[in-house]
């Protein structure tokens, strides 16, 4: 299993991105997301059209291409904010990114990630990262 981020989704949807150079390994395997994932797909997808690279209308056709993916949404509200805290801290990210580093590490599962600074800190807690 892989753990994709919304970095790497924005880029397997939109049409102006660039395809990650690891696509082919991250789409062989089965995809996961924490509980966050899709409202930060959400709101990127908001804000591309804020920015005028995709019209509102097209909108439910990337999510067409994203539902493809089949990724599977894992845990939800059930770490305690002390513990969400402690990880941002640790890994010296947003409460947001180490959560994806938390699932990864927890489940021993690559992380699929195009943010720089979120990859640097999954390689420092050990995790396999695919960009």
């Amino acid at each position: 299993m892989i753990v994709i981020d919304c970095s790497y989704t924005m880029a397997l949807v939109m049409p102006d991105e660039q395809q990650p150079a690891s696509l082919t390994r991250t789409l062989e395997s089965r995809l996961v997301a924490p509980g966050l994932w899709p409202l930060e797909v959400a709101n990127a997808l908001r804000n591309v059209v804020r920015r005028g690279r995709l019209r509102s209308a097209d909108v439910s056709d990337v999510c067409a291409r994203l539902d493809v993916y089949a990724v599977e949404v894992l845990g939800g509200a059930d770490v305690p904010v002390v513990q969400r805290f402690a990880s941002a801290e640790r890994l010296d990210l947003s409460a947001y990114d180490a959560a994806y580093i938390d699932l990864a590490v927890q489940g021993r599962y690559a992380l699929a990630t195009l943010d720089s600074r979120m990859a640097a800190a999954a390689q420092r807690a050990g995790v396999t990262v695919l960009n």
